[in-house]
């Protein structure tokens, strides 16, 4: 029986691994749709989340099927525990990169200028933080999500930097509008990614040592 159990956590694991692998080429799709002045990027970040959706119904399937047909240690329970939650936050990422590049498609089509730098900043950070957070949980390595946990107020403070020059650019023409608040909607998805990865490190802690760490 535990060889089987052993045998099903490998496989939670590899599959927990192949989304987080998605989660980080969406965000590398992403960041460059943000730069790029063709459309390409945003439709294939748009395609690969939605492949997102079934694995983590896989993964939550095969989560419950360990709760309730084996009888885990205390170890195999955080392990399966912080999988369930971390698998919504991988799933949430692909969303909101979805979203993202939605709105990217809307903006190649319009006239007005490239991305500000401090939401391609913002991209690189909360992209960066992904793949650490996903390091620190495949690795078990606490340092790498204690690193992520810092990241996130430099994230915090790019997107009120964005909101503030927004803000400024509707003020000083009603004509920047539409296109602003499609800005600080992108910004604001970028933040909720960078508030995953944080999510994504606490639960690689709570992996290793059981305890769920609070950012602040």
């Amino acid at each position: 029986m535990r060889k089987t159990f052993d045998a099903e956590l490998q496989e939670l694991s590899a599959e927990m691994i192949d989304m987080a692998a998605a989660a980080e080429d969406a965000i590398d799709l992403v960041t460059a749709s943000l730069a790029a002045p063709d459309d390409r990027q945003a439709r294939e970040a748009i395609s690969l989340t939605h492949t997102m959706d079934q694995t983590e119904r896989d993964i939550e399937n095969r989560c419950l099927r360990l709760l309730l047909q084996q009888q885990p240690v205390a170890r195999d329970l955080r392990t399966i525990s912080a999988a369930l939650k971390m698998v919504t936050d991988l799933q949430r990422i692909g969303d909101q990169c979805a979203n993202i590049a939605e709105i990217s498609l809307l903006l190649v089509r319009e006239p007005g200028g490239s991305i500000p730098s401090h939401i391609r900043e913002m991209s690189r950070k909360a992209g960066y933080m992904v793949k650490r957070a996903i390091f620190a949980y495949a690795n078990r390595d606490q340092n790498a999500a204690g690193e992520v946990i810092g990241l996130d107020d430099a994230v915090d403070e790019l997107f009120r930097t964005v909101k503030g020059d927004l803000v400024a650019l509707i003020r000083e023409s009603q004509d920047n509008a539409d296109r602003a608040i499609d800005l600080i909607i992108i910004a604001k998805y970028l933040e909720r990614i960078a508030d995953h990865a944080v999510n994504i490190a606490q639960w690689a802690i709570y992996c290793v040592t059981g305890t769920l760490v609070d950012p602040s």
